[in-house]
């Protein structure tokens, strides 16, 4: 696409684009779009912090920032029971639907407190077990694959280092992260949508 097409493309985006481009996009955009971004936050009036949020995703990650993110994270408030006293962890969760001969087996990435992330391992497990097993002639399988996977996830859920989820997390996410420093409330959005993504 034609700079210029770009250029009045981000002029009619509406602000909430233009934040969720700036905080959650630009790892991927070219230097020369990221020069418009920026020029369109400048021009709007929009929190300077976005530009920091632009840079931070541009740029290699080192072990202090990635630190600083990290503590960011996991002293962050549970999203779901709201917890400070817990710290945040990342899971992985396995659950299975099937409907007579179709078996449908979805892992999804979960950031919550520890305690928050065992029970979504459990009503998973639940789920998967009362909706998973009679589909033919995948349903079993997959639902015990899904019990297997879950109980191995659930190891992590209390480990005090950052586990690879996690720190997988953090990495393909610096623009949130960077935001979460001034904004704490945009990074519970994030994680909000990225827990019901399914």
């Amino acid at each position: 696409m034609d700079l210029n097409d770009i250029r009045e493309n981000y002029k009619n985006f509406d602000d909430y684009k233009i934040e969720k481009i700036a905080s959650e996009e630009a790892g991927s955009l070219r230097p020369e779009v990221l020069d418009i971004l920026k020029a369109e936050i400048k021009k709007r009036n929009l929190n300077l912090n976005l530009i920091d949020s632009v840079d931070s995703q541009t740029k290699e990650l080192t072990e202090s920032e990635f630190n600083e993110y990290c503590a960011i994270l996991k002293n962050h408030p549970c999203p779901k029971c709201k917890s400070k006293t817990q710290k945040i962890n990342a899971t992985m969760v396995g659950q299975v639907i099937s409907m007579i001969i179709m078996t449908n087996y979805e892992k999804s990435l979960k950031i919550a407190c520890s305690n928050c992330l065992d029970e979504m391992h459990s009503k998973a497990n639940t789920k998967s077990a009362l909706l998973g097993w009679w589909g033919i002639p995948w349903g079993p399988i997959h639902t015990i694959r899904s019990f297997m996977f879950n109980s191995s996830m659930k190891k992590n859920n209390r480990t005090e280092k950052p586990n690879e989820i996690l720190s997988s997390f953090i990495v393909s996410n610096i623009g949130i992260m960077e935001k979460a420093k001034t904004e704490p409330e945009k990074l519970t959005e994030f994680i909000n949508r990225t827990n019901n993504a399914i």
